[in-house]
């Protein structure tokens, strides 16, 4: 297939929890904060709810539109409710504290598995994110005289989503024709980076852009409001005839449900303060602690 597409140019040290009480205080328990960690996984016959029901997932995101999986423990079901989790139905989960939830992962149940351990009966879900593709294959050759960002544009589209916002910062000419085989996500991610930016997908919409055009959420973090660990980043990459160095911080914080990819983060910790852009990162629930951990860049 020959197909010509020419665009005009157009850590931080451990912290404990400030405000904890100490010995011998009595906790008000009708406070909201940080003490009342609150769980709704939600299908569409059955609600799970961490105050009822013993629950943990592992929620990834990053700057890519390949779907990600999110994994979900689920403790004790009856037989009844587990027989209605089923292949292919929804699921939504919302983390928080007290009635501040948010919905931090979104899509459709790919496997259950269901085990008999000691006393419990764990069944383990695997969901898929509504908002990414599974692997998709592509095999097309763009003539001479096409550009990075014309070839990124039509990869884009192959993708099937709406493209929210397109701003890529720069571009090259090929004078001879290129051939695009294999995976198209990984395609994307290639023509992306050569075209200096992120194409990802949120909530069901493309955006290809600096993180620093994200225009999303600023979340202040400091140990103040959850920050627990800060971790230098830098990485070297090379993305056609050019070499990008990324660099940021790993950031380990108390479970944020405001964060995703593309958020800005105003970062305030004896080791870095600035603002950075979260590239990728993952939430998570043990039944007893909620985190979440990014990788957090320049730009």
């Amino acid at each position: 297939m020959t197909s010509r597409l020419i665009l005009p140019k157009h850590g931080d040290d451990f912290s404990r929890l400030v405000g904890a009480p100490g010995g011998g205080q009595r906790i008000d328990t009708t406070v909201h904060g940080l003490y009342r960690q609150h769980v709704r996984i939600r299908f569409p016959t059955v609600t799970i709810d961490s105050d009822t029901l013993d629950c943990a997932f592992t929620v990834p995101f990053d700057d890519n539109t390949e779907a990600n999986k999110a994994e979900i423990t689920l403790y004790n079901l009856s037989y009844n409710t587990t027989n209605q989790l089923t292949y292919g139905s929804s699921v939504t989960i919302e983390a928080g504290y007290g009635e501040d939830l948010g919905v931090i992962f979104s899509g459709t149940l790919s496997d259950k598995k269901i085990q008999d351990d000691d006393t419990d009966r764990v069944i383990t879900i695997r969901a898929m994110d509504g908002a990414g593709l599974a692997v998709c294959e592509v095999d097309v050759e763009y003539t001479e005289g096409n550009t990075a960002q014309a070839i990124l544009y039509d990869l884009c589209t192959r993708l099937g989503f709406p493209i929210a916002f397109w701003a890529p910062v720069r571009d090259c000419v090929y004078d001879r024709s290129v051939h695009v085989d294999g995976s198209l996500m990984d395609a994307v991610e290639k023509y992306a980076g050569i075209c200096g930016v992120s194409a990802y997908v949120c909530k069901g919409l493309l955006y290809v852009r600096e993180f620093s055009n994200s225009g999303g959420d600023t979340v202040p973090l400091s140990v103040d409001t959850g920050l627990l660990t800060a971790e230098e980043y830098e990485k070297e990459q090379k993305n056609g005839d050019f070499t990008d160095t990324t660099r940021g911080w790993k950031l380990e914080m108390l479970l944020n449900h405001r964060i995703q990819t593309g958020t800005r983060i105003d970062l305030t910790s004896r080791r870095a303060n600035g603002s950075y852009y979260v590239k990728e990162g993952e939430h998570r629930y043990d039944g007893g602690e909620m985190r979440t951990t990014v990788t957090a860049v320049e730009r």
